[in-house]
């Protein structure tokens, strides 16, 4: 009965018999009565200890106290066993040694493929085979490291040096973010366009060059532990996308004969086909802004799930009384400007605070004025009004109305943003129809001020129309105080200057149609255009600035100035 090696491990190897008796000679046979060749026979203990010679010195394996003799095994058993006494010497070292020895360097090739490890981090997950940085690689064998660069961000010198990051979870990632501008410039990179996808394009360059945003995702892939939990596909993505960029600090006239190979963001699309929500992987053309408000706010809502849930458990261990029921707003009466009481509700505390909401957050206040006069006197005073109501809006981009004559610059459209908007037949609390007053103004502005001018307007006989006149924007705006409301927090914003940092065209005439390019600020005054897979360096930011006849301004970034 033949044994496995389960069975030999347990029991120990059978004793051998005493060696049997030469075999007699056979005698020649004739070629017409050669017997057929008998089939092997199969290599188990018994056999191998019938057909044991005297006593040599031979490899084997010890399990215990027995000793197996493998010379004859490792060649016929699909099992593959080195013979060699100092294979398990080494592996026995090289596993008291895995610390500071790398285990595979001490495997001969005889010892089969060993499996890869987890990664532990997205920097090791993205990490290249040849154990250097896709960031801090360049053509050339040069190195573009931040710390070579003076990069200050201890992240991107830590990364970028081979020391071991400190991981951490993303929810004390998120929790201990801090907003930076100092993001290193990026080699260019062009994106295919697969159909119809320039809206995806443009928005994705203009992502990248952000500073804020750049610095968050990059922060996140460098020192936080990776999951494969997919509960984060879009961030996820976001940061695979990223890693496809090298950090280049060469001056743009000397890289663009240079570039890395256009590429197609496939991860992104993959992120959005989960999501179900674009058309645009069915070749349909969309609308860059709507595409923003949707990643955007797609990647705040990933954030802010995991935060809530983070926070949640932290109350929970903390002994604090968390009520997930609670009111979305909260609402007072408040002394305002020139002593004038106003009830004010403020909806922006339903929204949880992220790394998203602190890049392109802000907050309006919107006011409505209703007279509540009644015959023979006033239900509220002598002037006959109720006390103004106050409502503060959380928005992560301004939509400015162009389509005015009176609107001709940035500045005009401000204006016109904040300027009171009469209501006609509104009914009082007291059942009467009378004359309201509105009026949105700016309270609290972000570090990344995205303005979307709205061209596509909407006609009774003509349907929607684009409005095509230039609009001046300038390469550095001052927020006008008059556009603030007139509260303790909007005083801290009033006058906040910011420069201009990246310009989304819209080719054509069509709302649903046409094509959409960008031009962007690489670093200190170099300026970019990214058509898809096309790149042009700008002379000066003068040509972002100028009129173009056959495009025209569709969304501005502007950074503020720290």
């Amino acid at each position: 009965m033949s044994l496995n090696w389960a069975a030999i491990a347990k029991k120990g190897v059978p004793q051998a018999p005493a060696p049997a008796a030469p075999p007699k000679p056979v005698e020649p046979v004739q070629p017409a009565q050669q017997a057929r060749p008998e089939p092997p026979t199969t290599c188990t203990t018994s056999t191998l200890a019938l057909k044991s010679e005297p006593p040599i010195d031979r490899p084997s394996l010890a399990f215990g106290s027995r000793s197996v003799v493998i010379e004859a095994i490792h060649m016929k058993l699909p099992l593959l066993i080195p013979p060699d006494h100092d294979f398990w010497k080494r592996i026995h070292d090289a596993r008291h040694n895995r610390d500071g020895a790398d285990v595979n360097e001490s495997v001969p090739a005889t010892a089969g493929p060993t499996s890869k490890p987890k990664p532990v981090s997205w920097a090791a997950l993205l990490k290249p085979a040849n154990g250097t940085s896709g960031s801090s690689a360049s053509k050339g064998g040069s190195t573009n490291s931040s710390r070579a660069n003076g990069h200050p961000d201890t992240f991107y010198d830590d990364y970028n040096s081979g020391k071991q990051p400190t991981y951490k979870s993303l929810e004390d990632a998120l929790e201990s973010w801090k907003l930076a501008f100092n993001a290193p410039p990026v080699q260019p990179r062009g994106l295919v366009n697969t159909g119809n996808m320039c809206f995806m394009n443009v928005v994705l360059q203009a992502l990248l060059y952000c500073a804020p945003f750049y610095n968050l995702l990059w922060g996140v892939k460098a020192s936080v532990a990776f999951s494969f939990k997919a509960t984060t596909p879009l961030i996820e993505a976001l940061i695979q996308y990223v890693h496809e960029f090298k950090h280049d600090r060469t001056p743009l006239s000397q890289t663009l004969t240079d570039l890395a190979d256009p590429f197609v963001p496939e991860n992104v699309y993959e992120a959005l086909r989960k999501k179900n929500v674009f058309q645009t992987l069915r070749g349909q053309q969309e609308d860059a802004q709507e595409f923003m408000s949707y990643l955007v706010d797609g990647i705040n809502e990933e954030m802010s799930t995991i935060l809530c849930a983070h926070r949640l458990s932290a109350s929970l261990v903390s002994g604090e009384v968390v009520s997930p029921g609670a009111s979305d707003s909260s609402s007072w009466l408040e002394v305002g400007h020139h002593n004038k009481a106003m009830h004010i509700r403020d909806s922006s505390v339903a929204v949880t605070k992220t790394p998203i909401t602190r890049i392109f957050g802000g907050s309006l206040q919107s006011t409505l004025d209703v007279p509540c006069a009644i015959s023979g006197g006033s239900a509220f005073g002598s002037k006959g009004k109720a006390p103004p109501s106050s409502n503060r809006e959380a928005f992560q981009w301004l939509a400015l109305d162009v389509s005015s004559d009176n609107v001709e610059t940035i500045e005009d459209a401000f204006d016109e943003f904040v300027a009171p908007e009469t209501i006609e037949g509104y009914m009082n609390v007291l059942g009467e129809s009378v004359t309201a007053t509105k009026q949105i103004l700016l309270e609290r502005v972000p570090p990344v001020l995205v303005l979307h001018l709205k061209r596509f307007v909407f006609c009774p006989n003509e349907g929607v129309q684009k409005v095509h006149k230039f609009i001046e924007y300038p390469a550095a705006l001052a927020l006008s105080p008059k556009w603030f409301a007139k509260t303790a927090e909007a005083k801290q914003h009033m006058g906040s200057k910011y420069k201009l940092s990246g310009v989304i065209y819209h080719h054509g005439s069509q709302a649903s149609g046409g094509h959409y390019t960008c031009d962007l600020l690489r670093s200190a005054n170099e300026w970019l255009r990214f058509d898809d897979v096309d790149i042009d360096c700008l002379n000066s930011i003068d040509d972002a600035l100028a009129e173009k006849k056959d495009r025209t301004a569709y969304i501005l970034f502007y950074t503020i100035c720290h």
